[in-house]
Order: C-alpha cells, then sequence, then structure tokens
C-alpha cells in the first residue's frame, strides 16, 4: 500500500481496535506500582509488561540493575535507592532492514495514591465519560501503553518496519530517581531516537526543565517568655523563609534568561511542598516551638545546576536579609532531599531538526490537523539520561489528561487513541518500510 493507504489503514485499525487499547492501559493501571524509596513496587508490572512484549514476538530481555556493568560508579547514579526485585525490561521489535531505529521509554512507577478521596479507587482503572482514572493512568501508563498499541497495530497491518523499534520500561524515575534510566542507556540498546511519553498533552518537547527537592531546618528557642527571656520562634522563622522563597521566584523571573524553548510558556518555578514546625504528635502547643522544617521544590533550565541554584538562593538570602528580622537570628540549614533532576535538550543539529519535522508530519497525518509547535517541557523528567549520558536524543511527546499525582488522576481517551495513530506514523516515517511495503 501507499503512504496514504497506510495512513487510512492506521485510522480504520485504531477504530477497530479502540476496546483492546483501553483495556490494555487499564490493566496497566490496575497493576500497583507505586515508588516508595528507597524500595518500590516495580517488580509485578516489569514482568507484565514483559510477558506482554513476548506475547508480540519481541526479543525481549528483563535484567536486574544490579548486572548492569558501571552503573553504581557512574557519575550521575544515585545511591540511595534498593533496587531488589525491581528489574528493567526492553523489548525489540520489527528491523527487517536497514532502517533508523527509535526507542519509547518510560518509567513503570508511580507515586503513592495519597490521602485524599478519589471519585474511583485508585488503581481501578476505570473508564467514565472518556476518561481512563487511576493511579499513573496520565503519568505515565497512558503514554506507555500508546507506544506498545502502535507496534501492534503496524504487526496486526503486515507493515514491514525496516529500522528496529524498541520499548523500554524502567523503574524509579519519581522522587528523583533515573537510575533505572541511566542502567538502560549503560546496558543499552541506544537507538538513533527517543520518545518518552510523559504526559505532554500532545505537545512535543525538545526540551524539559529540571528540578530538585531541598529541605531548610531552624532551631529556634522554645518555651514563654515569664522572666523576660528572648525566645525565638522557629515556626515564624520558617514562614518568614517560605515568604523570602516567594520573593525568590520573583526575582528569578525577572533575572534568568530565559532559553528559547520557554520563551513563551511556562518558565521554572519555585514550588513550596510542606511545613512543619513544633511537636507535630500533639494538637495542643504550650510554648513557641523551637523546630521548623520546610521543603521545597526548584527548577532549572538546561545548563543550571542543584549547586548552582542553591548558591543563588543563598546571595538572593543574604542580600534580602534586613528584610526578615527573624531570618537574622534563626538561620536555615539547607540540605537536598533528592537528586537535582538536571534540565536537558535535544542536540541542536540538522538531525534534530529533521526528527521534529517528521513529527509534525507524522502528527498531521494522525491528527488531521498540525500539532503545535514545539516548546519547552513545564515538569522535569528522566530525559536528562538520554541527552546528556548517552548518544540518543530524546523528545517528550504523550496523551493528554489531568491530576497527575493528584486523586482522581485520569488519561483523556481521545488523546490517547489519537497518539496511538501518531506513534504508528512517526514508527513508519522515521524507521522506514522495507522490501515491497512501498511506502
Amino acid at each position: 500500500m501507499n503512504r496514504e493507504e497506510l495512513s487510512l489503514a492506521i485510522n480504520q485499525w485504531m477504530k477497530d481496535n479502540g476496546t483492546e487499547a483501553i483495556a490494555l492501559a487499564s490493566k496497566l493501571v490496575q497493576i500497583e506500582s507505586v515508588n516508595h524509596p528507597p524500595t518500590g513496587h516495580e517488580a509485578e508490572y516489569q514482568l507484565y509488561f514483559a510477558e506482554w512484549m513476548r506475547a508480540q514476538n519481541a526479543e525481549v530481555d528483563l535484567y536486574d540493575l544490579a548486572d548492569v556493568p558501571g552503573l553504581r560508579e557512574h557519575t550521575a547514579y544515585m545511591s540511595t535507592r534498593n533496587y531488589d526485585n525491581r528489574p528493567n525490561v526492553v523489548g525489540k521489535f520489527f528491523g527487517a532492514g536497514a532502517g533508523r531505529s527509535l526507542m519509547f521509554s518510560g518509567h513503570a512507577d508511580t507515586v503513592y495514591e495519597g490521602t485524599e478521596a478519589w471519585t474511583h479507587p485508585p488503581f481501578s482503572g476505570t473508564v467514565d465519560s472518556g476518561k481512563l482514572y487511576g493511579r499513573g493512568s496520565y503519568d505515565m501508563k497512558g503514554g506507555m501503553a500508546a507506544a506498545l498499541m502502535a507496534v501492534k497495530c503496524l504487526q496486526d497491518l503486515n507493515i514491514p518496519i525496516a529500522g528496529n523499534v524498541y520499548v523500554e520500561s524502567v523503574v524509579d524515575e519519581e522522587h528523583g530517581g533515573a537510575n533505572g534510566t541511566l542502567a538502560g542507556r549503560l546496558r543499552g540498546p541506544n537507538p538513533d531516537m527517543a520518545i518518552i511519553p510523559e504526559p505532554s498533552n500532545m505537545r512535543v518537547y525538545p526540551a524539559h526543565l529540571g528540578g530538585g527537592i531541598w529541605k531548610a531546618t531552624f532551631t529556634g528557642r522554645s518555651g514563654i517568655a515569664f522572666a523576660g527571656e528572648e525566645l525565638i520562634s522557629a515556626l515564624e522563622a520558617t514562614i518568614e523563609f517560605a515568604n523570602l522563597l516567594r520573593a525568590y521566584n520573583d526575582y528569578r523571573h525577572e533575572t534568568l534568561e530565559i532559553p528559547s524553548w520557554w520563551q513563551d510558556g511556562r518558565k521554572a518555578e519555585i514550588n513550596l511542598l510542606t511545613l512543619f514546625s513544633g511537636d507535630v504528635s500533639r494538637e495542643l502547643q504550650e510554648k513557641l516551638p523551637q523546630t521548623g522544617e520546610i521543603n521545597f521544590w526548584i527548577e532549572g533550565y538546561p545548563g543550571m545546576t542543584g549547586e548552582g541554584i542553591i548558591a543563588d538562593l543563598w546571595a538572593f538570602y543574604e542580600a534580602q536579609l534586613p528584610k526578615y528580622p527573624l531570618l537574622q537570628k534563626c538561620k536555615p540549614q539547607i540540605k537536598p532531599l533528592i537528586r537535582y533532576l538536571s534540565a536537558s535538550e535535544m542536540k541542536n543539529d540538522d538531525n534534530t531538526a529533521k526528527f521534529l519535522e517528521l513529527i509534525a508530519n507524522s502528527g498531521a497525518k494522525a491528527l488531521g490537523q498540525s500539532p503545535e509547535p514545539p516548546t519547552g517541557s513545564p515538569f522535569a523528567c528522566d530525559g536528562f539520561m538520554f541527552n546528556l549520558y548517552s548518544d540518543t536524543p530524546a523528545l517528550v511527546l504523550g496523551p493528554s489528561g489531568g491530576n497527575a499525582h493528584g486523586a482522581d488522576e485520569f488519561l483523556d481517551i481521545a488523546s490517547y487513541e489519537a497518539l496511538i495513530r501518531w506513534y504508528a506514523e512517526i514508527i513508519v516515517d522515521w524507521c522506514g518500510v522495507s522490501g515491497d511495503g512501498e511506502v
């Protein structure tokens, strides 16, 4: 069949196989794979993923991270995690000729379901009114299911894809992980291009933000000043520091040089995550609290480091200290809670330009209209393990949905089905068709 006929066949296949596609995404959500640092529950999910790919005649490599030479010694390895019974898995499909290779790489783990009330149980994979609900449905099991179904689509249509297509599921991306992705780069394969199916809302992200979580702790002087003692409320000092972080966020918006990918989008932000003070086990407090702590997240652009971000925060702190009298008496101690997830971008070369053009053209075939122009992602992810530590450039392209990391997380089913078509078109255009496939 010619190229136009193939696009029509892909579209028809999606109409005929929508129920199966939804069932796969739902099944992946139903397999709980929560990351509980330093351990995680990805094993059952990874075994299912491997078996699904074997059933589709993939060459499957299911391996322990401990078996990857050089992983623990690598400069990008984070040493605070336990990888017992947490395997990576990668499947190889097609490769009938000498076409270019492509990988879809995503993480198996999710954040935990939280304590908030869910409309549908968090591991039910319930479908309701065009949405598939559950922890990980949007981030990022829906995107990974789309990659698998795109491969199955082309297999069912008997299209002899020339290049190798890999689908890789890695452990421990959440909570500053990414060691699973690093292991994949060290063990291989490292194809010509990679797509990370993180939830991009059908936007093309050739670059992604970085970010890290830090804890600031405060020690004041506790008690009640019956005898005129000078007391220092660690709670109020913590609140002052929270206000300083907000001021620092505004300062960065005004002073940071914004890379071109983010000129028209969301900028790097600072978010306050948790704040505690005093004896949190007691409801009634009868004195000024001696201790306080606040966890915060700071994002960065490509080229920035966690050390550089904190050095800049300290410089801002010192310059602004006259405005914060309690901080003059109660200086915080700041430490990182996770690795800094580096921001990264695809190489700025002809190969990337051709790939992005191909992505846009494939999107037009799948969506019936041109996708929105490429931009920088509004989130951090493990893409830096590709872009900084391998020869494989990686972009982010995934489905629409909502409530990532929150209650009632959902995958938009229409976008999921459109993404399957888009991925199938990308595979055809990038990897090529061999023999008498015509395309």
